[in-house]
C-alpha cells in the first residue's frame, strides 16, 4: 500500500510538472506569435528557421513561411549594406552573451528602406555545441523620423533666432556670439582676426525719396553682394538699420583691405531702379581693423566704429584702416 501511494504521488507531480510544462510552453508560444517586435531563429549559415509574424509584417511579407521562403540565407535583399550581414554573424558567433546593434538598414519586400536596432546572440547545448541563433528586431523608423524632424526643427527654430529675415544675413546677437569665439580662439592660436563695418551712405536719403520698400530691396541686394565677396570661412551679419559686419578669421588688415574693396567696388556696381526711369547708385563706408589682444570685445568693435565714421566723414565710399 506504501509503495501504491508513492507512486500515485510520483504520477500526480508528473502530470503537474507536464501541464505547467505545457501551459509555459503555450504562454511562449503567444509572447512569440504577438510579440510587437519581430523574433527569430536561424542556424549557422543565417538562415532563418523561424520567424514570428511581427517581423514579417515588418518586412512587408504576408507570412513567416514567405519570409522564410524570401529570404534564405539572409541575403542582401534585406540588409541595405551587404558588408554588414558577415560582420554581425562573426559577432554573434565571437561572443558569449547578447549583441546590439542599432539602426541598421532593412530593405522591405516593396523595396522601402527601414532602420532596425537588431539584438542577437548563439545558443549552446550543455556540452557546448552551438544549437542556433536567435535574436529580437525593432523596427525604429518613426522614432528616427520623429528625432530627425526635431532636430531639424531646432536647427530651424535656431536659426530663425539668429538670422536677420530681410537680408538672410546673422543678426547682431549671433554677431556677437560668434565674434567672442573668434577672438578666443584669435588669442589662443595667435592668429590674425579683422572685422569690417559696413554703413550704407545716404541711405535715410534714399529711403525719404523712394520708400522703405526700396530701402529693403536695397539692404538685402547688399546682404547678397557681402555674401558673395566672402570665403566660406568668414560670416557676415546685419548690425542694425543699414549697417552690417564681417568678421574675417585667419585675416591681417592687409587682406582684410582686399575683401572690403571687393565688397565695395561689387556693390557700387548693382543698379537700383526705384522709379521707371531713374537709375540709382549707392556706395558704402567701410571702417576696418585687426584685432589687437588683449584688447576686449567692446574696444575693439568701437575702434571699427570709429574707423567706419571717419570714412564717413572724409568722403563716404571708401575703406579707412589703421
Amino acid at each position: 500500500p506504501i509503495a501504491t501511494i508513492a507512486q500515485g504521488t510520483d504520477i500526480t507531480e508528473r502530470k503537474q510538472a507536464e501541464k505547467a510544462l505545457k501551459e509555459s510552453e503555450e504562454q511562449l508560444r503567444n509572447i512569440f506569435l504577438n510579440a510587437p517586435i519581430g523574433i527569430f531563429h536561424s542556424v549557422w549559415e543565417g538562415t532563418l528557421v523561424t520567424v514570428n509574424p511581427a517581423l514579417s509584417k515588418m518586412l512587408g511579407y504576408s507570412s513567416p513561411e514567405e519570409l522564410i521562403l524570401a529570404t534564405t540565407n539572409m541575403t542582401t535583399q534585406i540588409y541595405v549594406d551587404p558588408a554588414i550581414r558577415p560582420q554581425i554573424m562573426a559577432d554573434l558567433m565571437s561572443t558569449d552573451g547578447w549583441v546590439h546593434y542599432e539602426e541598421v538598414l532593412w530593405r522591405r519586400k516593396d523595396h522601402r528602406i527601414i532602420t532596425v536596432d537588431m539584438t542577437g546572440r548563439k545558443v549552446l547545448s550543455a556540452n557546448g555545441d552551438f544549437l542556433y541563433l536567435e535574436g529580437f528586431i525593432e523596427d525604429i523608423s518613426e522614432r528616427k523620423r520623429a528625432e530627425e524632424a526635431l532636430v531639424e526643427s531646432a536647427k530651424k527654430f535656431r536659426e530663425l533666432s539668429i538670422i536677420d529675415e530681410l537680408t538672410s544675413l546673422y543678426n547682431s546677437r549671433h554677431f556677437y556670439f560668434q565674434l567672442k569665439i573668434e577672438l578666443e580662439r584669435s588669442t589662443r592660436y595667435d592668429q590674425p582676426l579683422t572685422l569690417l563695418l559696413l554703413d550704407l551712405d545716404n541711405f535715410k536719403a534714399l529711403n525719404d525719396t523712394y520708400g522703405h520698400l526700396e530701402g529693403d530691396l536695397v539692404l538685402r541686394r547688399l546682404g547678397q553682394v557681402v555674401k558673395k565677396c566672402l570665403r566660406e570661412t568668414d560670416s557676415a551679419y546685419r548690425y542694425g538699420g543699414e549697417e552690417f559686419t564681417v568678421i574675417l578669421p585667419m585675416t591681417t588688415s592687409v587682406d582684410g583691405i582686399a575683401t572690403a574693396e571687393r565688397i565695395r567696388t561689387e556693390f557700387k556696381k548693382e543698379t537700383f531702379l526705384p522709379l521707371p526711369d531713374q537709375e540709382v547708385h549707392l556706395t558704402l563706408s567701410i571702417g576696418l581693423s585687426q584685432y589687437k589682444p588683449p584688447e576686449d570685445i567692446k574696444a575693439f568693435v568701437q575702434g571699427v566704429d570709429k574707423l567706419m565714421y571717419q570714412a564717413k566723414n572724409t568722403g563716404k565710399d571708401r575703406v579707412s584702416y589703421e
